[in-house]
């Protein structure tokens, strides 16, 4: 199976007005919830052998934090395409995965990620919240496969429910 956990960033800050939509960086609310999404995850066993974040310096920290958590051996990748792009996008970059990864954490941005989440959920969401986190499971032998496999929802959470 071939599992891909979609987490929107952490809460940011838009405390000083000059900043760029990039350089917004995590408000410590931000923080603290995405190290409860690491810790619930890292308690049902779920690391990833991958994390692939977007270059925006709010979810880049968040990647970190999942890093920092669930182990610091786990590579992080970063796209700037999770920044610009669209859901198709996130597909993209799953097919050209090593197929000796089997679950990858993408890291990024509504709305881009609130639908893809909802491509795969069984109820669908209005909005994916800041460290919410979806995971889905795919019956397919290589990441190339993805578009022929059956899936199965494995994880919904947000942060509110922790």
């Amino acid at each position: 199976m071939r599992e891909v956990y979609i987490i929107r960033h952490g809460k940011s800050s838009w405390k000083i007005p000059s900043w760029t939509d990039k350089e917004r960086p995590l408000k410590n609310k931000g923080r603290k919830r995405t190290a409860k999404v690491a810790k619930y995850l890292k308690k049902r066993g779920i690391k990833p052998d991958l994390i692939i974040t977007s270059h925006a310096k709010r979810a880049k920290q968040t990647a970190k934090i999942l890093q920092k958590i669930l182990g610091k051996d786990i590579p992080i990748r970063v796209e700037k395409i999770l920044y610009t792009g669209d859901e198709e996008n996130i597909f993209d970059l799953l097919y050209g995965l090593d197929d000796k990864i089997q679950r990858v954490f993408i890291v990024g941005h509504n709305p881009d990620l609130t639908d893809w989440v909802n491509r795969f959920k069984d109820k669908k969401i209005m909005n994916l919240p800041t460290s919410g986190t979806f995971g889905v499971g795919f019956y397919a032998e290589k990441w190339n496969d993805l578009p022929w496999a059956s899936w199965q929802e494995l994880l919904y959470v947000e942060p509110k429910e922790l």
